[in-house]
């Protein structure tokens, strides 16, 4: 039993690990991203 549970949270934590580089390769994408700001609200 106890292989099979540490076989277990080895998956889940694989995929967690996965899960978690897959959204912070993401979000540093869309950080980046700036899009050009109107005319009309640019202090000139």
């Amino acid at each position: 039993m106890k292989k099979l549970s540490k076989r277990v949270l080895m998956l889940v934590a694989t995929f967690t690990t996965l899960l978690a580089s897959i959204v912070a390769s993401s979000a540093c994408y869309w950080c980046v991203y700036q899009p050009k700001e109107p005319k009309c609200l640019r202090e000139e």
